[in-house]
């Protein structure tokens, strides 16, 4: 009876993840960067927002 495996079996295994992740991190990591980007976008949008919001209020509370 044969038990666990052999070190070729487990070899195979870590060279079959290798080359999963080596296909894998390019897809990932582009995702990440091109989320963190729109993330900043919508960050500098919300700034823009919030200094015209600002400027409006402050515009009809010093009127007159």
């Amino acid at each position: 009876m044969r038990r666990g495996f052999t070190l070729i079996e487990l070899l195979a295994v870590i060279v079959i993840l290798a080359i999963i992740s080596l296909i894998a991190y390019p897809t990932i990591t582009g995702i990440v960067e091109r989320t963190r980007k729109e993330a900043f976008k919508e960050s500098v949008n919300n700034l823009i927002s919030a200094g015209e919001n600002y400027i409006i209020k402050y515009s009809a509370d010093h009127q007159g």
